[in-house]
């Protein structure tokens, strides 16, 4: 599994959890052997007049930013010498541009303050989920190696359900093993407990289907039990390849159990955080876009704003980020 070399800190001076999510950024770096950046991204002021005042104003600015984040950065490695660097634009555009350009794995964010406009127009937090490239982890303030229950959330969207080879199926389970490696070594690394839930729900069967009034409900009964025999089938094949994923020494410190939901992803995923206590959940994001191309909220998005937790995203391998380097 890639670990985590080159790790980009965002700065967030609104949020409580900003000094303690660089603690936990630095603990990832020593336990792999990388190094930590960190980015502050300023939201460029209102246009103003050119002037001289204006010029001054601006440097000022910039300057009063840069000292804030080096003492800062001071303030919590006094020893380590971080690298800081502060830029004017939009905060996601730069953040994805900067993991672009240095080739970053991992983007590490304390989690923003949230309100009705927040989530109507789409904070900084959402719109990371949606574009970054590389996994992000948005923290709500833990320590590192100190989880007591970290939950993968696995998804059978691309489940077969009769491969014609055992290579079929692994093939629809690239970012399920993203997802299980990243959690089975944090497991291990912090001896906490690893829960993989699993949230299926019967196709062509919803609440307020017309069809169902024409079949008898012991048919429906029957084929909500076949379906949900598949995917525990589905589930138990996927946790026999996870311990060959994790490696011999991950497998045998960690015994994960699995969690089996009927519902829908984003309400039963968050009910599963609070039932186990979890301090971590880490998922699978992909954006996806509606109509008039305006990206809409995925699962991960959803789940963001039920939980209490600090959420590890990762994307699919051969993501490719809307956002480039020369927008």
């Amino acid at each position: 599994m890639r670990r985590f070399k080159k790790i980009l800190y965002v700065y967030d001076e609104e949020s409580p959890a900003a000094a303690k999510t660089l603690g936990l950024a630095l603990g990832l770096a020593e336990a792999t052997g990388g190094r930590v950046d960190l980015l502050r991204v300023l939201s460029p002021p209102p246009a103003t007049v050119a002037s001289d005042m204006s010029v001054l104003l601006r440097s000022s600015w910039l300057k009063d930013a840069e000292d804030q984040l080096a003492g800062f950065a001071k303030s919590v490695a006094p020893q380590d010498g971080l690298k800081t660097d502060v830029i004017v634009g939009r905060p996601h555009i730069e953040i994805i541009r900067e993991v672009l350009r240095n080739g970053y794995d991992l983007v590490i964010k304390p989690i923003g303050p949230s309100g009705f406009i927040d989530r109507l127009l789409g904070r900084l937090d959402m719109r990371l989920l949606r574009h970054c490239p590389c996994p992000l982890w948005l923290s709500k303030g833990e320590d590192y190696r100190d989880f007591d229950n970290v939950l993968a959330a696995v998804d059978a969207q691309n489940m077969i359900y009769e491969p014609s080879t055992v290579e079929d199926e692994e093939a629809g389970d690239i970012l399920n093993r993203q997802i299980l490696e990243l959690a089975y070594w944090l497991c291990a690394e912090s001896d906490a407990a690893l829960h993989v839930g699993h949230v299926w729900h019967p196709p062509f069967l919803s609440v307020n289907s017309h069809g169902r009034a024409y079949i008898a409900k012991k048919d429906i009964n029957a084929y909500v039990d076949t379906v949900k025999r598949e995917h525990a089938n589905w589930l138990k094949r996927l946790m026999r390849r996870a311990a060959k994923w994790a490696g011999q020494d991950a497998a045998q410190k960690v015994s994960p159990r699995t969690h089996l939901r009927q519902g829908l992803a984003g309400e039963e995923i968050p009910k599963l955080i609070t039932e186990l206590r979890s301090d971590l959940v880490v998922m699978g994001t992909v954006a996806r876009t509606g109509v008039s191309g305006l990206v809409i909220g995925n699962t991960a998005e959803e789940i963001l704003d039920r939980v209490s937790c600090s959420v590890l995203a990762v994307k699919p391998a051969g993501f490719v980020s809307a956002v480039t380097v020369d927008d």
